[in-house]
């Protein structure tokens, strides 16, 4: 599918601000991480996956995910991220995680629990760069499987849950009127009120 201009252009004001976004959450890891440790600070991570399912929401074709999740990592690393080179190559993990959830449904299923999915997803693509990244002896299983479901988790929730949040709110100001996603909400609104006919 071929992307219009409008739909470039609002998936890079969207991703420069999720990174900008990411980076102010970066600073934020550091002390909260001092206080209840690196597996407990993966509560946070959800927001650093959340560009993906935004864009991919609104926008609804393929590799929306990892084109807004790459940027944002991107502009998170531009801006000054204490994560380095890492914030960017961790972040085209996450988004090519994120962009399966939504081609198994071949990019027609954006609901509540396909964007959840790919927050969940995001972070077990995290997780595999971590584990290439640092070696398979960097945790021990407990903190694995502790890690592993503690970003899952902030993926379905602060990823995927919120992104939908946000979008749907945006959505009833008029700002999304020319994007798929308002496409999607009509076409429902309209079987709705042929059913209720019918009925």
């Amino acid at each position: 599918m071929t992307w219009k201009m409008k739909e470039v252009v609002l998936a890079v004001i969207l991703s420069v601000a999720c990174g900008v976004i990411y980076l102010g959450w970066s600073t934020l890891y550091l002390p909260i991480t001092a206080l209840v440790g690196p597996a407990g600070g993966n509560i946070m991570f959800g927001i650093w996956v959340i560009a993906s399912p935004i864009v991919a929401y609104i926008i609804q074709k393929p590799g929306a995910a990892l084109i807004a999740e790459t940027a944002a990592a991107a502009v998170e690393l531009l801006t000054g991220s204490h994560f380095g080179l890492s914030a960017l190559l961790i972040g085209v993990c996450q988004g090519l995680g994120a962009e399966i959830a939504f081609a198994l449904f071949g990019y027609k299923r954006y609901r509540m629990w396909t964007l959840m999915l790919s927050g969940a997803f995001a972070a077990v693509g995290a997780m595999a760069y971590s584990l290439v990244a640092n070696g398979f002896g960097y945790y021990t299983p407990q903190v694995l499987l502790i890690t592993l479901m503690t970003q899952i988790i902030s993926g379905m929730i602060l990823g995927g849950c919120l992104a939908k949040v946000v979008v749907d709110a945006l959505s009833k100001t008029g700002v999304l009127n020319q994007y798929a996603i308002m496409k999607e909400k009509r076409n429902k609104g309209e079987q709705h009120e042929f059913i209720s006919r019918v009925q």
